[in-house]
């Protein structure tokens, strides 16, 4: 059918107290709104509407200019112009009401692993004290050094008033990429302040380094489970992500190879120091052959090194960038150490790239927030960052080890998991796979909170796995946290049975 006929044209009041204009805007209003007309779907021209409606040309302009304003139609140069894909509210909506912004919006879905990151950190800052939280590695606020930044900061303030004001190059602070440089050239992630740019968080410095090297219809590889603000960034990219599986020598590099045999990777993304979240370390022999396909094959390698320096057993190992720099882009931050709230990190990488990354963080926001730069590049002296290290690793080694008597005592029989040489965190599997999300939510009201596994996985799984945290809870509440984690798991497991047994009677 025409849209003339739709239109019923021959029904237009000539001459009365409505314009024409206002008529023809309320019919084809009124049949996107039905949905006769359907989003995506093609208008007239203005001259075949003027034409079929018996119009000058000139009205037919201002009826379709009037439906654009209403969030009705968009017109394309050279193409015509075009339902919306998103249907606007009504035009007589309350003013207050800003539904009228999905029709303007590109339609964005949030992830499962932006929404459980999200609730994560929510419910790490919001925590209620009958809530035992498992869910977010943060550092614990006891054991940042809050009242030395703060005696810091009043000294800025009194010898450098202009510091907190004035800009500061793209790349950061000079001192501070010097002091970070001097720190790196210890593990190899860098051998000169040159190559190092100051984000805002490792946060920031993964999405610049997928930034510059992924785009739609790349493939990417990453370990699989991973840091969901990793998960995230790939994924955002529209690049193809494929998972790599891990065991206790961190990421599976067979797998690897199978990849690279059907697929051109541009990137591979992962932590090769205290993996978040198994707190694996990378095998000597695996770290050769990854960087060697790496050189071989053309990919660039996205070091995470976050937890690095927050291991319990054994020593650091060197980074992998010391071997590789052409190849290997590293990324860290003093979240886990010195505290979050400073959102200081920052990225090492040499070459091209390095220029794309000053590039993408000029254009992200000119250069990081410059009181948390100075408070950093003053901190880092004197050892603080390593006395500092010295007090706070003895006390989560102590948390993690509660964490594995509680996992034992209440899960032994239910579920294995890893045990961490590093980091803040357990991953657990269970024995019988269950709803994720029925889960989650039956934990939530038992009274912890923990990371579901499905958050951090490239792909979907058929296990059931979660992430538990050990860093913000004390060692006595970790085995309440388990007791209560293990209830959630019966009480969902006996609905599951029951409905099971519903459904066969």
């Amino acid at each position: 059918m025409s849209m003339s006929h739709k239109l019923n044209v021959l029904d237009l009041q000539r001459g009365g107290g409505i314009s024409l204009t206002q008529q023809l805007v309320d019919r084809i209003a009124a049949l996107i709104d039905s949905g006769e007309l359907e989003p995506g779907e093609k208008l007239p021209a203005t001259r075949v509407l003027a034409e079929q409606a018996h119009i000058n040309h000139l009205t037919a302009v201002r009826v379709y200019r009037r439906l654009a304003e209403l969030g009705y139609v968009s017109a394309a140069v050279g193409r015509g112009t075009f339902v919306r894909q998103r249907v606007p509210v009504a035009p007589d909506a309350p003013r207050e009401n800003d539904d009228w912004q999905l029709g303007m919006l590109t339609e964005r879905t949030m992830s499962y692993a932006e929404e459980m990151l999200r609730n994560s950190l929510v419910s790490a800052i919001n925590a209620d004290r009958n809530v035992i939280p498992l869910a977010s590695g943060f550092a614990d606020p006891e054991l940042c050094p809050s009242q030395e930044l703060a005696d810091i900061a009043a000294a800025i303030a009194r010898d450098e008033p202009r510091a907190v004001t004035d800009y500061l190059e793209v790349e950061g602070l000079p001192e501070l990429r010097e002091r970070l440089a001097s720190h790196g050239a210890k593990t190899g992630f860098a051998s000169s302040p040159d190559e190092i740019i100051v984000t805002s968080g490792a946060r920031q410095a993964i999405d610049l380094a997928v930034r510059s090297v992924l785009g739609p219809g790349d493939v990417c590889a990453v370990e699989s489970p991973t840091f969901a603000g990793m998960l995230a960034s790939v994924q955002s990219s529209g690049a193809r992500v494929l998972g790599l599986p891990i065991d206790a020598e961190g990421v599976d590099i067979d797998a690897l190879e199978r990849i690279l045999a059907r697929h051109e990777l541009k990137l591979v993304a992962l932590q090769p120091s205290c993996q978040n979240p198994t707190g694996a370390d990378l095998s000597p022999a695996r770290r050769e052959r990854l960087l060697g396909l790496a050189r071989t094959r053309g990919f660039f390698v996205l070091e995470d090194g976050v937890y690095a320096n927050m291991r319990f057993e054994g020593e650091q190992p060197r980074s992998l960038r010391a071997s590789a720099p052409a190849h290997v882009v590293y990324i860290d931050s003093m979240s886990k150490t010195i505290g979050g709230g400073l959102r200081v990190g920052w990225v090492s990488a040499s070459g091209p790239i390095r220029e794309r990354l000053v590039a993408l963080k000029l254009d992200s926001d000119i250069h990081t927030s410059a009181l948390p730069q100075y408070l950093a590049a003053r901190y880092l002296r004197e050892g603080r960052h390593e006395q500092l290290l010295a007090r706070a690793l003895p006390v989560y080694r102590k948390r993690r080890d509660a964490l594995l008597r509680a996992l034992e005592r209440h899960l032994g029989s239910d579920a294995s998991w890893t045990v961490p040489v590093g980091g803040h965190h357990v991953w657990v599997t269970l024995h019988e796979p269950l709803d994720e999300r029925a889960l989650y939510a039956e934990a939530c009201r038992a009274g912890m909170t923990f990371l579901p596994g499905g958050a951090l996985q490239a792909e979907k799984s058929s296990r059931t796995s979660v992430r538990l945290s050990f860093s913000l809870a004390p060692p006595e509440a970790h085995d309440e946290a388990v007791r209560r984690l293990a209830a959630a798991v019966r009480e969902v497991r006996r609905r599951g049975r029951g409905s099971a047994t519903r459904a066969l009677s």
